[in-house]
């Protein structure tokens, strides 16, 4: 179970940008998760309240997609350590359309 009563909880912000804003039809969120919850877990959770966002968040193997960019306090995830970043409490997880330049 991801949600857990008592004074180990998590309050992180997810905002919500570009596809994913458009999907969720909200630009914020602020779920509970459980303490060392991770990125993994936090898009299993995103994907349960919405899930109209499976398909942008997980590919048909189940792995973390390329159509979303996800980054917590600005830090790409892919700089960090993937779906295994731990998350602590007060992070701001921004959930996005990839930034492609050239």
């Amino acid at each position: 179970m991801i949600f857990k009563k008592g004074s180990n909880n998590l309050r992180i912000t997810i905002r919500f940008y570009g596809i994913a804003y458009e999907n969720t039809g909200t630009r914020e969120w602020i779920p509970e998760l459980k303490e060392k919850a991770t990125i993994g877990t936090l898009l299993r959770l995103i994907v349960e309240q919405f899930p109209q966002l499976n398909s942008l968040v997980f590919d048909k193997e189940g792995r973390f997609s390329n159509y979303l960019s996800l980054a917590v306090n600005n830090v790409d995830i892919l700089g960090l350590n993937g779906s295994e970043t731990v998350l602590l409490e007060g992070d701001i997880v921004f959930v996005m359309p990839p930034i492609g330049g050239g």
